[in-house]
């Protein structure tokens, strides 16, 4: 039986992704009052990144996965993918 990767690596992520649409799923904490899982829609990975950090940052990893084509990232890569999106702001 084959196993796959539930989210990709850091690593997987080319300047072009940031390009492209993302989706953010967000699992709903033990006592909200709402339960279920939260979607959001982004034209660019970018903003998603952007939007991830500075409302989930408090989250755990596995709690929220961002999804760019045929590829998933969880909130621990998304925080690097972060660092990385500053780093090229900076030098250009």
């Amino acid at each position: 039986m084959s196993v796959k990767r539930q989210t990709d690596p850091v690593e997987v992520m080319v300047s072009a992704d940031y390009l492209l649409p993302a989706e953010l799923f967000v699992a709903r904490r033990l006592g909200s009052n709402r339960s279920g899982i939260g979607y959001h829609r982004f034209a660019t990975a970018a903003e998603a990144i952007e939007f991830a950090v500075e409302k989930y940052s408090s989250l755990r990893p596995d709690d929220l996965v961002m999804t760019i084509d045929d590829k998933r990232f969880n909130l621990g890569a998304i925080k690097a993918l972060h660092k990385n999106l500053g780093h090229r702001t900076a030098a250009a």
